[in-house]
């Protein structure tokens, strides 16, 4: 999600800038700019792993930051639980990449609630959570078979005409990665100004694709626009238009194009109340 500080971000950066070149939107309306739009969405988001490799730079991040896979029985929409499996997947490998292995298996186990409850079981053959079990202390093949498991999900949902609970997906884990970043930067220390600056400019890239393809997506229009409505503040703080009639923000002095600590504070704040909703029972 955008926090990764590796050349690795870079090619992201690049890929995604691509992405938005290459689409005219000018020439493109309703269903045309929506399909083109959310096909590249899902390829350009970062990875649940992209999205946790921030916080191995900020060091291990305090276990109250996650969300307790205890949570999971208690999310009884299809909004809900699809947020949820995206925040999951992104703290099941922040787990993984410290070898939490228990940890590992608590997010297992709750993500698996949700599959069920989602209706994903095609997209999950058990020979992956076997295999998951099976590499719970092989850190590198972990990674990778719960950055499959995401990528098999995504695509069945994409196939399924079900491309809300998709985006939905990302959405969760785009807010998940942001919540724990900015939950480990102090703004109030100069020292910080540099990382606050890299983490507003490597996440408005993938927020732009977000939004844009929330904004087309009208096969579930009451989800998708009580999912907006939900993001609706840290658009306008991106300089978006949004649907509670708030203009973009475009304070050259306090934005992201300039950032403050006053501007990183109160994306940090939006993060923080945007993530409680989405974590809320």
């Amino acid at each position: 999600m955008f926090l990764f500080h590796s050349c690795s971000n870079c090619s992201r950066t690049q890929t995604i800038e691509n992405i938005v070149v290459e689409i005219d939107l000018s020439e493109l309306t309703g269903d045309s700019l929506y399909l083109q739009m959310g096909q590249k969405v899902l390829y350009a988001m970062p990875t649940p792993i992209e999205a946790s490799m921030l916080v191995k730079n900020w060091g291990v991040p305090h276990p109250e930051l996650l969300n307790d896979p205890a949570n999971a029985a208690g999310y009884l929409t299809k909004k809900k639980q699809a947020l949820n499996f995206g925040i999951y997947l992104t703290d099941m490998t922040t787990a993984g990449i410290y070898e939490q292995t228990q940890t590992v298996l608590r997010y297992k186990d709750a993500i698996m609630k949700l599959v069920e409850v989602l209706g994903l079981q095609t997209a999950t053959d058990p020979k992956i959570i076997q295999t998951l079990e099976d590499n719970i202390n092989n850190k590198n093949e972990l990674l990778k078979i719960i950055s499959d498991l995401y990528a098999s999900c995504t695509d069945y949902l994409s196939v399924d005409d079900r491309d809300f609970y998709a985006l939905a997906m990302l959405s969760g884990g785009w807010v998940e990665g942001m919540f724990i970043a900015v939950s480990s930067i102090d703004e109030n220390q100069a020292s910080n100004l540099d990382k606050m600056k890299q983490l507003v400019n490597d996440n408005k890239l993938t927020f732009d694709l977000l939004w844009t393809a929330l904004g087309q997506l009208d096969v579930i229009p009451d989800e998708a626009l009580f999912l907006m409505l939900d993001m609706s503040y840290v658009a306008h703080l991106f300089g978006h238009e949004t649907l509670l009639g708030v203009t973009p923000n475009a304070d050259p002095d306090n934005s992201y194009n300039n950032v403050t600590p006053k501007y990183f504070a109160e994306v940090k704040a939006h993060i923080q109340q945007l993530r409680r909703e989405f974590t809320k029972k």
